[in-house]
């Protein structure tokens, strides 16, 4: 039996894994859950699990800056998830863990199970310097979030961020704007700026994040306060907070 901890900040990821591990509850033995990077590291440090299904792009620490924190003689067997195939997949397929690219297909998941039976060393030097290789070779973009999980009932549609004009904060949700549509998700508007390139996007007021592409004009207002307007279909004006007018004067 393999005590198996599952990591992933979406609790229906989470969920999904279970589900998926069913038909192996004669060698997987789920021990545990982990919501972030840091729980995950409490627990495997406390509970000592054989195996880990370890989302890669977790707010706070990454599953990647999980295992580096991790010794030798910590580091259990390491199954990576991941939604971005920007990541160097082939640095996993080289060393002795494997990675599952989201959405898991069953199919891969038990070929992911068979190849951890045939691992017959529990830890592995390798795995530490092929995270600390995927760490180094990262480009900015890499490390920040390339697409955003939307719920539609028993779906998840992936967006592109490139595809999002701005995020709006509407009590405890965020609304996404897209040039189609617009999408309702759970994640605060302060962890998505958090995980967005700094480069690409910017807070201008507690609850307008936007794309900094999208912005078409900067207006002046009564006051010295500043209004931004962008260049989707509605030609939306955003009132800018007096806390980021300089950011914003800076574009």
């Amino acid at each position: 039996m393999y005590r198996t901890l599952i990591v992933d900040d979406e609790e229906l990821a989470r969920l999904r894994m279970r589900k998926l591990l069913e038909p192996f509850s004669d060698k997987i033995e789920i021990v545990g859950e982990a919501q972030d990077g840091l729980t995950a590291l409490e627990k495997i440090r406390t509970i000592k699990p054989d195996l880990v299904f370890l989302d890669i792009q977790m707010p706070g620490m990454t599953g990647l800056e999980v295992v580096s924190q991790l010794k030798d003689g910590e580091i259990p067997w390491i199954v990576f998830a991941t939604a971005f195939d920007e990541f160097a997949i082939k640095a996993f397929e080289e060393s002795a863990i494997d990675y599952l690219l989201k959405p898991i297909e069953a199919y891969r998941l038990k070929a992911s199970i068979a190849k951890i039976d045939r691992i017959s060393a529990k830890t592995s030097p390798a795995l530490l310097e092929t995270v600390r290789k995927l760490m180094e070779s990262q480009s900015p973009s890499q490390k920040y979030l390339q697409r955003i999980q939307v719920k539609i009932g028993d779906r998840t549609l992936l967006l592109n961020v490139d595809q999002t004009i701005r995020f709006e904060a509407e009590d405890k949700y965020t609304t996404v704007h897209t040039d189609e549509s617009k999408y309702v998700i759970d994640t605060p508007l302060v962890e998505l700026e958090a995980r967005l390139d700094p480069s690409k996007f910017m807070r201008i007021h507690r609850a307008h994040l936007v794309n900094t592409t999208r912005i078409a004009e900067i207006q002046r207002q009564f006051g010295g306060r500043l209004k931004v307007v962008l260049n989707d279909k509605s030609k939306s004006g955003l009132p800018v907070s007096r806390n980021f007018v300089d950011k914003v004067r800076g574009l």
